[in-house]
This record gives structure tokens, sequence and C-alpha cells, in this order.
């Protein structure tokens, strides 16, 4: 019994002898190779290391920390090794995408969380930890094959970074905070947007001067690209990881023909269920015009008098669909429905529906759209008699600022 007891006691004396520990060599050097027992390699600077966690500044200037008891060596000169995380030909595995407030990224999988710390096992092999605070959400992507630093080899794996952004309308998800968004559409309509804090944003949109002129009687203007501009601000709460609500104004600068009191102000609630690579986002819209001014005579000699009568409001329906199905690729459809009867104040061209599908080819800083546009009419109401016009649809995505 009392050896068992002495055995106990020296027991964490052991275990701690048996940890790798770094030697002031490993701290002098700049530049150093952490070889992990599972053959993955780590680089970068050793700082320190404090009990069984050792600190690791890499390249890039982002920290990194290593569990001592997962180290097999540390070595001054690369090592020739290169990790698989699946084998040629396999099934890609799902992989879980870390995004943090100041755009930095980490591809891995949950290990354990708490209050106060999450654990990350990262695609080479070691350990991360963070405070939740610092994670702005959440993503799933499809991975390959990985080299000893964790960048892929085989092929390239991009988030989609414009999750804020169906085709021509909005999701529940905000711009990530600090970047600006541009946005142009069939280089006509041109689109910004900034994100203030990690819910809140604010954009605005107008219209390229000299193609409006030149296609002034292109369908497009008469269908999902407005003729003014636009100015709007978002703010977005997250519900858990998988749900987000959203509210969306915008005011759009009236037309100079126009004898309302003012632009149109559009409030729409937006809800998105999923994540920002795969989502469905659900929305209710309703679109304020003011006042319509009337003149009224009361005799062909007397001064007219003016009248102002509220326009009613037009109620809409929204559906985006937004899929990652590649590390290149998002599926994305977006649709609308406006509701109620047709009103001359509402300037929607007798649109009933609107429906779209495109893909989005994603790079790490911008992205491409291409797809097609469809527009439903409510009782044949264009002049040639159509129903149903399909439109192409084009789009080039940018995002500035520090990733």
């Amino acid at each position: 019994m009392k050896t068992v007891l002495l055995f106990l006691l020296l027991c964490p004396f052991v275990l701690r002898a048996q940890l790798f520990k770094i030697s002031p060599e490993d701290t002098h050097r700049k530049h150093s190779y952490i070889i992990m027992r599972d053959g993955s390699v780590v680089r970068g600077q050793v700082l320190r290391q404090d009990t069984t966690v050792i600190s690791i500044r890499k390249g890039n200037g982002d920290m990194t920390f290593v569990e001592a008891d997962q180290i097999l060596r540390i070595s001054s000169k690369r090592p020739d090794d290169v990790i698989r995380t699946e084998s040629y030909g396999e099934t890609p595995t799902l992989y879980t995408v870390f995004v943090f407030k100041d755009g930095t990224q980490v591809q891995g999988e949950y290990v354990r969380r708490d209050n106060t710390m999450i654990t990350v096992r990262k695609r080479n092999g070691q350990l991360t930890y963070f405070e939740p605070e610092l994670l702005a959400r959440v993503d799933t992507i499809r991975g390959g094959v990985t080299s000893a630093d964790g960048i892929a080899a085989d092929d390239r794996v991009f988030s989609n970074r414009f999750s804020p952004w169906l085709l021509t309308g909005q999701t529940a998800f905000a711009p990530e905070k600090g970047l600006f968004y541009y946005r142009n559409t069939l280089a006509l309509l041109n689109e910004f947007n900034y994100g203030i804090t990690r819910n809140w944003s604010v954009g605005a949109s107008l219209v390229t001067p000299i193609p409006y002129l030149a296609l002034t009687d292109f369908y497009a203007f008469d269908g999902f690209l407005p003729n003014n501009s636009y100015l709007y601000t978002k703010l977005s709460v997250p519900l858990g990881n998988r749900f987000r609500l959203a509210l969306q104004v915008a005011y759009q600068d009236k037309l100079i023909l126009n004898n309302a009191s003012r632009g149109a102000l559009t409030y729409q609630a937006l809800t998105a269920i999923g994540t920002s690579q795969r989502n469905v986002t659900l929305g209710f819209g309703l679109t304020d015009r003011g006042k319509q001014r009337y003149y009224q005579y009361m005799s062909s000699s007397s001064t007219p008098i003016s009248v102002d009568i509220p326009i009613p409001n037009q109620l809409f329906l929204t559906m985006g669909i937004m899929q990652k199905v590649s590390p290149l690729l998002t599926l994305i459809s977006d649709n609308r429905i406006n509701l109620g009867p047709r009103r001359s104040f509402y300037y929607d061209n007798l649109e009933r529906a609107s429906m779209s599908f495109a893909f989005r080819f994603d790079r790490r800083r911008h992205a491409f759209d291409l797809g097609v546009y469809s527009l439903v009419y409510r009782n044949n109401g264009l002049w040639d008699g159509r129903q149903v016009r399909i439109l192409g649809y084009l789009g080039y995505n940018l995002v500035i600022g520090k990733p």
C-alpha cells in the first residue's frame, strides 16, 4: 500500500520530466521548425514555455500554442516532411474554419470548449487555444492535402467571403468588421458596404453614368437593377451558431420626374438559418414611399391647390439560398415576390416575382457571379405581351482591407 501511495505521489513529477523542454538556443533563433509526434511541422519563433504549453509566433505574426507532450524535437533546419489529411481518391473531408474578428482564420476541429477558452486541433495536428470573445464566426469547408505549414498543397480552398450578399438582395449575415466590400453588376450598378462593428454595417449603391445612358432601354433597368442611388444600413444579431436575425433599412433617392414627397424607405426583416457558407435566408419587407402630390383647379382662372395623398405601402417576401459546394464554388439563388395588387406608384414595372440562379467562383479576396435572372410579370403586363423575361447576370465582388 505504501508503494502505491509513493507511486501516485511521484507520478506527476515523472510525467513532467517526460515533457519536452525548450533550450536557450530555441528561443534565440528567429525561425525554428517544431516537429510534432504525428509528423507535422510548425514553423515560427519559439518564445517561451509555461510548464506544459509552448508559445510560438508564426511568420505572419499570429500566435499559436502547442502542448509540450506533442513535440518530438525542435530544429533549425526545415524538414522535408509533407503530411496528408486525406488520401487521393477518397471523399474530401469537411473542415471547420474559425474566423476571428481581425480577419485571420484557423482550420481544424473542436476539441473542447468552455466559457473561458476554446481548444481546436488544427489540420496539421497541433492544438491551438483562443478566447471565445475573439471568434467572429464558424464556417465549414471541404479540405484537401495540406503541407507541413498548413497550406493547401493539391488544391486551393477559399471560403465565400461575400456571405452578406446574394445577387441583388442581402442575407442576415454582416460584413466583417473593418472591411470594405464592393460589387459591380453588369458594369452598370456599383455597390459599397462597410462593416462598422461585428453586427452593424452601412452601404450605398449608384449607377455608372455612361453605361446607363447608353442602355436606358435595357430590361435590367426595368427589373432587378435600380436606376437611382441607394443608402442602407443593416443590424445583424446571431442567435447561436446556426441562426441569425437582421434588420435592414434602405433609402432610395426619388426619381426626377416624381411628385412624391420624398424617396422610398424600405424596411426588411431577415432570418438566416445555417452558416455563412450554407444557409437559407427568409425575408419580409415593406416599402414606404411617403405621399404623392396632386394639384386641383377650382376654376380655369384660380390658383391650383396642392393635395398630398399617402401612397399605399408595398409588401414583399424574399428567399435566398447560399450553398458552398466545393473549395472554389458557391451556388446562389435570390428570389422575391411582390404582394398585393399592382399600383402605379410602385415603379416595379408590373413585376409579380423575380427568380435567379448563379454560380459564385470564390477566390481569396474576390469572386465572380455568373447566372440568369428571370422576371415574372402580372397579367402579361409588358407591352410585348411576355409573361416571363430571362436576363443574364454577371457580377464581380471584391473585399478591401486586412484579411
